[in-house]
């Protein structure tokens, strides 16, 4: 089988034709969150026969992220894989030309720049603003554009940003909404044609940022429910005092330290970083671990479900309160 074979109808799109798959196949993306968003963008990616895709996910496959997350099966579920882990191998599967690799990790302030570093684009694979404006500080600090897109229940959202031309992420949102106030997958639910519906746009406009076709500044927003659609022009929307992307940029989200303590919105779940790497074989020597794999450990402790990540993170489900949480953890981890 020859690559004009496999791609032979992208081939023929005139918008790409040879020299925009030569510049699919040369180019390295980063897809942040391997979630509802992500798996689709990873595959869309992979099977237009991009390079080389970095996959960056803290999370495993769990059983309600199966009616929309198109890279997992129940398998993957009930071993509780990383996601990164599990969108590896099969992305594996589907092309083996591609070089994948699968980051378990956090995004934080500390280790972002380092995650996308060395990429042509950033792809927003996220769940939280918290994260999405990590990436937009550390994209436009690095001059690496990147594809904003969002979705809950029936609504989603897209927008690319490419630094030094038009505005970042936080000249349209400059205060991030407190944890709660926004609805969530979890809190409001989510459906699969909507995913797919952003997760198409994001990489379309992806594929022209590569292919080196201009794109248009406009958020593109829709509800698949009720039928609205919606698409601003945000041509001019720069704002010229930006912390991020003005004349004198403080990156504000980059600077502000890690918090060792997150609460994971609509998950009942709280989230914490003990800063050194953890083993789960012999953890599951001390607990009843109900699950252990290379990447991880869980276990019951009451009502809570504690799951300790090799990378030294530690999520308690069941616990909203940061401080019951950290203490219910320390119990086991000290």
């Amino acid at each position: 089988m020859s690559a004009d074979d496999r791609y032979s109808r992208q081939l023929r799109f005139a918008g790409l034709g040879v020299a925009g798959q030569e510049r699919i196949r040369a180019a390295s993306v980063a897809v942040v969150g391997v979630g509802s968003l992500g798996t689709v963008i990873a595959e869309q990616l992979v099977r237009a026969g991009i390079g080389r895709i970095r996959l960056i996910d803290r999370d495993f496959v769990e059983w309600s992220n199966l009616n929309r997350q198109s890279l997992y099966d129940e398998s993957d579920a009930a071993a509780c894989l990383p996601k990164a882990v599990a969108a590896a191998r099969r992305l594996a599967q589907i092309n083996r030309d591609v070089i994948i690799e699968p980051l378990v990790a956090e995004v934080t302030a500390r280790t972002v720049p380092g995650l996308i570093g060395g990429v042509d684009i950033v792809l927003d694979g996220g769940d939280s603003f918290r994260l999405r404006h990590l990436v937009n500080e550390a994209c436009v600090k690095a001059g690496i554009p990147w594809v904003y897109g969002a979705c809950v229940g029936a609504y989603g959202v897209s927008l690319p940003i490419t630094p030094g031309h038009g505005p970042c992420l936080a000249c349209l949102q400059d205060v991030l909404p407190d944890p709660g106030d926004s609805p969530t997958c979890d809190s409001a639910g989510i459906i699969a044609p909507a995913v797919h519906l952003v997760a198409a746009w994001q990489v379309a406009e992806a594929l022209k940022l590569i292919a080196g076709v201009p794109v248009r500044r406009h958020l593109w927003a829709t509800d698949l429910w009720t039928g609205t659609q919606q698409r601003l022009d945000l041509s001019n929307a720069r704002d010229p005092g930006c912390a991020v992307c003005g004349p004198h940029p403080t990156y504000p989200r980059l600077s502000a330290g890690e918090d060792p303590t997150v609460v994971l919105c609509g998950r009942d779940a709280v989230q914490i970083s003990y800063g050194r790497p953890l083993d789960p074989q012999a953890l599951a020597a001390r607990v009843a671990a109900t699950v252990v794999n290379d990447y991880l450990v869980r276990w019951m402790d009451g009502q809570a479900t504690i799951t300790a990540f090799k990378d030294g993170r530690v999520i308690v489900q069941g616990v909203a309160d940061p401080i019951a949480a950290r203490v219910l953890a320390d119990r086991w981890l000290g």
